[in-house]
This record gives C-alpha cells, structure tokens and sequence, in this order.
C-alpha cells in the first residue's frame, strides 16, 4: 500500500492532492441563518441542492437512488445546521465530519468543484424566497461555502497528475 495515497482503488488511480495552504480561515456564518431557517429548511435546502447535484456534470458521486440521494442530502444537512449557527446535528447522528477525508474516495479537480458550486449557487440563489435564509446573509454563506471548498480539492487536473 502506497502510504501517501491511502485509496488506491480511486478512480483512474490519480494521487491525492492536498492543497498547500491547509483548510482556509474563513468567516462563519452568522447564526441568523439558521434562527430564520431552522432544521426543517436547512433540510429541504439541501435536498434541492442534491437533486440538482444529481442531474450534474458531477453525478457520478452521488447515489444512484433518490432514497440514497436524500439520506447523503440528510447528512450534508445536518453538517450545515451546525455550520448555519444551529446545534451540532452531524456529531451527535454520525461523529466526527472529517469532510476532507470522507471525500478522499472521489477524484474532486477544480472543474468537479465548480460544478458543484454552481449547484449550490443555484439553490442559494433561491433560498430566501424558498427555505426562508435571510438574504442579507446569502453572500456570508456563499463566501464560506467558496472557501471552504477548496480545501476539499484532492485531485490536480489530469495533466498536472504526473
């Protein structure tokens, strides 16, 4: 086994990347958001935003089945309750997040985490009309979201692999 690439059977076999500067420092979200939008909105948020993740260009990542697709959205959800200002739902329900190590299995380049801000920019674009986030807050969430996924990058472009 290969102690720097710990997930051989990685698609494509394509080292892992770790981006240089570590997990950024980015601002939290304020706890307005999820006073406005509670458990019951982060959830269908992200239910809209998986369903849109499934009709993707980066579909291949996500479970095939709605009831799968909507228990990975469950989970995301509980993530974002506690990123939002809630409680700390995704601890409680399943550990620690380990966010970048959970998404070590899938090759995400920079396109993969393009489409998949576009998809979530789509569904923030909609969020305070549809699941009550106060929009006055859309650019916090948007700036940490942006942020924050770089750090989940664990792929370089195919022809920087080598």
């Amino acid at each position: 086994m290969d102690i720097l690439n710990a997930y051989p059977d990685r698609p494509g076999n394509r080292p892992i990347y770790t981006p240089p500067n570590g997990p950024p420092q980015t601002d939290r979200v304020p706890p307005a958001v999820y006073e406005a939008m509670r458990e019951d909105n982060i959830t269908a948020y992200f239910h809209a935003f998986y369903k849109r993740l499934s009709q993707s260009s980066i579909a291949h990542m996500f479970p095939k089945s709605e009831k799968n697709l909507l228990r990975a959205a469950d989970k995301s959800a509980a993530m974002f309750t506690f990123l939002f200002g809630g409680p700390h739902l995704y601890q409680q329900r399943y550990g620690r997040p380990m966010m970048r190590a959970r998404h070590l299995p899938f090759i995400i380049d920079e396109p993969a985490r393009q489409e998949w801000l576009r998809c979530f920019k789509e569904t923030l674009d909609e969020a305070p009309e549809k699941y009550a986030m106060p929009a006055e807050h859309t650019q916090s969430v948007w700036k940490f979201v942006y942020d924050f996924s770089s750090w989940i990058v664990n792929a370089l472009p195919e022809s920087e692999d080598s």
